[in-house]
């Protein structure tokens, strides 16, 4: 039922970030042929990569890392545990990790309105940079994994969610053997 939502979240999630890897991995080599050639680089190129490139690839794939199960997750405790036990430590483990994603989308969309309003820019060289729509990419990343845990919550509490045992040694075996 929600399987389209969070295909198309981890869809749009690996366009818009290998779109802003592209952007990033052209501006840097156009800047640094022009600073050769020329002596002068592309204008604003360290407030660019800093204040919207590096943000957006830190944060966009936090939704994506949660649609394929890739967080960090210490299963040393519950790796023994099933059924209503199980479910209920999912439940809590998601319910905690939608709380903070709850208030950091708060903070940052405050943050951002905040800097909408203002009309936020730097001064780089003898340009104005505006920099308050990167402002914007933080709420957007929070926003969308938090929609992904609320739709795990609703999961666990359907009985719908299913954890497969993700051991990384295993899938380097596989890859190993196929090669």
């Amino acid at each position: 039922m929600l399987k389209p939502v969070e295909a198309a979240i981890a869809r749009s999630s690996m366009v818009i970030g290998g779109l802003v890897l592209l952007a990033m991995m052209l501006q840097v080599v156009v800047d640094v042929f022009m600073r050769a050639l020329i002596g002068a680089g592309f204008p604003a190129t360290p407030d660019l990569v800093g204040k919207y490139y590096m943000v957006a690839v830190s944060v966009l794939p936090l939704a994506l890392t949660e649609v394929k199960r890739r967080h960090i997750e210490a299963t040393i405790f519950t790796q023994g545990l099933s059924g209503r036990a199980l479910a209920a430590v999912h439940l809590f483990g998601f319910a905690v990790f939608g709380g903070v994603l709850a208030v950091l989308l708060q903070g940052s969309a405050g943050e951002a309105m905040r800097q909408t309003a203002r009309g936020a820019y730097i001064e780089a060289g003898t340009i104005r940079f505006v920099t308050w729509p990167s402002y914007w990419i933080l709420p957007v990343s929070f926003g969308l994994a938090l929609l992904v845990i609320a739709i795990r919550i609703l999961e666990v509490l359907t009985g719908r969610f299913t954890d497969g045992h993700h051991d990384p040694l295993d899938q380097l075996q596989a890859l190993e053997e196929d090669a």
